[in-house]
């Protein structure tokens, strides 16, 4: 291939595994293109002082009611990536490369005499619909990255693939390993300034599973430790109202985009992060990046036992796994408490002995 043309459908700055791959592609010498649906100014102007071009589509949202919108949006987004394809010169020597597996599905049938690659973020087993119609793209990919080990057997099996999908964990690229980083952006000034006088746990991403972020919240009340509570990110149901009643010392952060949110995490003490398995092999089998994140900057971190987190930080000692429960996530803010400076140690090397940069060039190499 001459050229590789990244694709992501929605919001791709939310995405540090996508922005990873397309930045580790022109650091190698690829010729690498970037077309998305939406995408925040900060990464764009990351792109732009790497000499990375991009092409917005212009995803569009909101036009309609419920489901329908949906289906105009990939109805949309589709024919504009399609439209666009047919422009390319020399299309048979380019790689069309579609980031997210919500951004490859509307592709279904508009495929045939590309060549493309798939990376899957998740593992579609709660949604049969979807899963359907990724598996419809699977067959005729020049490859397939994932982002946990047991995740590609399960694909390997389900999609009944030749090879093994390659398996790149979500570490995030251009890491600045300081603590307690300087603010670059204001969104970022203006959450450090709320934090950065306290002894804090942080927890990252999208609030979710009400009664676990409730327990954690007990722990650290009722633990004496004198932790806040930092909460960065989406809110979509409202939980923090219920935190903030249940623990007054808890702070909520309006999601700043990757990788400025780093800036802030860098201010933490202990990292908390958990995956509701209850019915799903994708949150059993998580690939979470926030694991990398608060183990580059050597932070402990604070995960439940599923194996996505036992057999990462658990295996590593980089934090300590437990049932979310408050008796035990308080023994565990205890435990990283007296052993700190060897949890942090711990947790920095696990961060180190993941090579995305390597498994990239394998990639490069084999495909491109």
């Amino acid at each position: 291939m001459k050229k590789v043309i990244y694709i992501v459908k929605s919001e791709l700055h939310i995405y540090p595994p996508c922005i990873a791959q397309i930045r580790m592609l022109k650091k190698n010498g690829v010729d690498v293109e970037v077309w998305y649906g939406s995408c925040a100014k900060q990464l764009l102007a990351i792109f732009d002082a790497e000499g990375i071009p991009y092409v917005d589509l212009h995803e569009q949202r909101g036009k309609l009611r419920g489901k329908l919108d949906r289906l105009n949006n990939w109805h949309q987004f589709a024919s504009a990536v399609k439209k666009k394809m047919k422009t390319i010169k020399n299309a048979s020597q380019t790689l069309f490369w579609f980031g997210t597996a919500e951004t490859a599905m509307p592709m279904v049938g508009k495929l045939k005499g590309y060549n493309y690659a798939l990376t899957s973020l998740e593992l579609l087993d709660d949604n049969k619909t979807k899963n359907r119609l990724f598996s419809m793209l699977t067959g005729d990919a020049k490859f397939i990255v994932c982002c946990e080990t047991t995740r590609a057997f399960i694909m390997r099996n389900w999609y009944g693939l030749k090879k093994l999908p390659y398996v790149m964990p979500n570490k995030p690229y251009d890491f600045h390993d300081e603590r307690r980083k300087t603010p670059s952006i204001e969104a970022t000034k203006k959450a450090i300034e709320l934090v950065q006088d306290k002894k804090f746990i942080i927890y990252q991403g999208i609030l979710k599973s009400r009664d676990y972020m409730l327990e954690m919240a007990r722990a650290i009340r009722d633990s004496g430790s004198g932790y806040y509570f930092v909460l960065m990110g989406l809110d979509p149901e409202n939980i923090f109202a219920d935190i903030k009643k249940e623990y007054d010392k808890s702070i909520f952060i309006k999601n700043i985009p990757a990788p400025y949110h780093l800036e802030v995490t860098s201010y933490a003490a202990i990292g908390f992060v958990f995956y509701d398995d209850r019915n799903s092999l994708n949150r059993a089998f998580c690939a979470p990046n926030k694991i990398y994140e608060y183990s580059g900057l050597r932070i402990p971190a604070i995960g439940n036992e599923v194996p996505g987190l036992v057999n990462t930080i658990g295996a590593a000692k980089a934090g300590v796994c437990v049932p979310i429960k408050k008796d035990a996530l308080m023994r565990a803010i205890r435990d990283i408490e007296e052993h700190y400076d060897l949890y942090a140690k711990n947790s920095y090397d696990f961060y180190l002995g993941t090579d995305n940069e390597a498994l990239m060039k394998r990639i490069i190499k084999e495909n491109i």
